[in-house]
């Protein structure tokens, strides 16, 4: 879990529209991390219209080629679905990740949608359940199809704006799924040799692969862009949305500035006390350059310590906690142990 120290206000800052370059941050996803969030924001899109329909539920399946061949004339080809202007209620949309595909009407209830989505097969395909209700409809995302119930995450349709607690709440998930240790860690390992607590190179860009991952599954409506371009720098991530704004012009929810604190580097070299507090600073400065510039809601500094000792937080941050407070950035910290047994010991030790 996070260590955060600095600054939050409760006051919620005005907002900015402003463009920024790039569309995507999730054209690398796979189909089934994709299709969750066009689903999304193809409802929202749908609920905007003044024509929208709340009466029936829906069910979204990610269909694989030879199923959709399978599908009988009973099926009408649905070319306009992710459109918005198109019916989206009372029916089931056996579609690809980009949501095109048939849809077949089903207008009983609950009921009869989950037992046509078994009667065609399609139960234990990934699928969305659309459950609408004006400013409270959801989705349930049954990542192994209805057949395993168990296995449903839901989400509201008009979510809340990224906080700064569910970034780190998400960030905290990746670190539990992902970082903790390196048996966690299911590709792209961050150490060179972990026994001696030697990190890779490019081991910020790894975590910022993994953190851009996890949020865009949390975040279903926004795109997490890395590595955008501007006169103060590059920054790591952004978190914005496009809610109801014109082309081109986005929400600015967060700017996460990711910095990676080595014990040692890829051939052994160690990073002395005085590089570390350099480094954090840093990240702290960036993070407050970027976010002022894009006029971002957070300004979040998010360190993944690598090195031998938990020195703690009042330690790492002590030379830049009262700057973070006056500029109101988030500091944040995770530490990464070099072994499954090291991170059971200091369980032991609570």
């Amino acid at each position: 879990m996070a260590n955060l120290l600095g600054a939050w206000s409760g006051e919620e800052a005005a907002l900015a529209a402003a463009e920024v370059t790039g569309r995507g941050g999730d054209a690398d996803l796979s189909d089934e991390q994709r299709f969750p969030r066009e689903v999304a924001q193809l409802l929202a899109r749908r609920e905007r219209r003044d024509d929208a329909e709340f009466d029936q539920p829906a069910a979204f399946v990610l269909t694989p080629a030879s199923v959709f061949e399978s599908l009988d004339a009973a099926w009408t080809r649905n070319r306009l679905l992710r459109t918005g202007n198109r019916r989206v209620t009372g029916q089931i949309h056996a579609v690809s990740s980009t949501l095109s595909g048939s849809s077949f009407g089903v207008n009983d209830g609950d009921d009869a949608l989950f037992k046509a989505l078994e009667v065609h097969g399609l139960a234990e395909l990934p699928t969305i359940i659309y459950t609408p209700k004006r400013g409270y409809s959801t989705i349930s995302v049954y990542a192994h199809g209805i057949a395993n119930d168990d296995d449903c995450e839901t989400y509201d349709i008009d979510d809340e704006m990224p906080s700064r607690e569910a970034i780190i709440e998400a960030i905290d998930h990746a670190y539990e799924q992902e970082l903790i240790t390196p048996d966690q860690m299911r590709k792209g390992s961050l150490w060179e040799d972990a026994s001696k607590f030697w990190a890779v190179n490019e081991a910020e860009f790894r975590v910022q692969d993994i953190v851009r991952f996890v949020l865009l599954g949390r975040f279903l409506r926004c795109q997490v862009r890395p590595e955008q371009p501007g006169k103060e720098g590059r920054t790591d991530l952004e978190i914005v949305s496009e809610r109801g704004m014109a082309a081109g012009h986005v929400i600015h929810h967060a700017v996460l500035e990711m910095k990676v604190l080595r014990e040692r580097g890829s051939t052994g070299r160690k990073y002395p006390d005085q590089f570390i507090h350099d480094h954090v600073r840093d990240g702290l400065e960036q993070a407050n350059a970027y976010g002022l510039k894009r006029n971002m809601r957070e300004k979040i500094l998010c360190c993944f310590d690598m090195r031998a000792t938990d020195l703690g937080n009042d330690a790492v941050f002590a030379h830049v906690v009262d700057d973070a407070v006056r500029l109101n950035v988030v500091l944040s910290r995770w530490f990464l142990y070099n072994s499954s047994d090291a991170y059971r010991a200091v369980l032991a030790a609570v």
